[in-house]
């Protein structure tokens, strides 16, 4: 089995031969490590490019991400767990208005195996209770995602209620998404945005202070 088959049949969005290929490189001994992110991550990173150039649309991506989520359903138990300290603890979930959680699922689970603490909380969350789950965990990251251009504002409404709240230095705020950008989160004072699962394990480890 070649790991990169398993990507090729995620970007055609063919459900059942991915599964299939997922457990027949679990059942061949491969690491569940690679094929998370040689087969699922990088099926679904090309599935983004081919939104962005237009090739897909909305109802394809939200097959991605529910092809995503079935594929992490096989390959979970498989994935070693981190017993060293956490590097950090993440508040993660999408903004208010936004339903979607394509690739959530795939930077919680990049996260956790970074060695963070994540603490998904749904999607369509209310500024405040971003905040709240923060304080409760004492978390060091929170992190939104927000899918929609109609959505992203919601982003900077958390960051002004932790102005408003003065506590904004006690939490690092960073967002992702299809249409979330640097420059829009430089603008609404947020600490970064991530582009994938990948640049958002980066972003966390750049903002926390550690090498890797």
């Amino acid at each position: 089995m070649d790991i990169k088959e398993i990507a090729e049949s995620f970007v055609k969005l063919q459900t059942d031969p991915t599964k299939e290929k997922i457990q027949a490189a679990l059942d061949e001994g491969m690491d569940p490590v690679d094929i998370l992110q040689e087969g699922v991550i990088a099926g679904l990173q090309e599935v983004g490019k081919k939104f962005e150039a237009e090739e897909y649309f909305l109802a394809e991506l939200m097959m991605a991400g529910k092809l995503g989520e079935a594929c992490m359903a096989i390959i979970n138990p498989h994935l070693p767990e981190n017993t060293g300290p956490a590097k950090g603890t993440v508040v993660l979930g999408a903004v208010e208005g936004d339903l979607h959680d394509i690739g959530y699922g795939l930077v919680a689970n990049q996260l956790k195996l970074a060695g963070y603490d994540v603490h998904p909380i749904g999607v369509n969350i209310p500024s405040l209770q971003f905040i709240e789950k923060a304080q409760e965990l004492n978390a060091d990251i929170i992190g939104l995602s927000a899918f929609l251009v109609t959505t992203i504002p919601n982003c900077s409404e958390v960051v002004k209620y932790l102005v408003d709240m003065n506590i904004r230095d006690k939490f690092k705020v960073i967002i992702g998404g299809a249409e979330t950008t640097k420059a829009k989160a430089e603008e609404m004072g947020c600490d970064g945005q991530a582009d994938d699962a990948f640049e958002a394990v980066t972003l966390c480890n750049t903002l926390m202070g550690h090498t890797s």
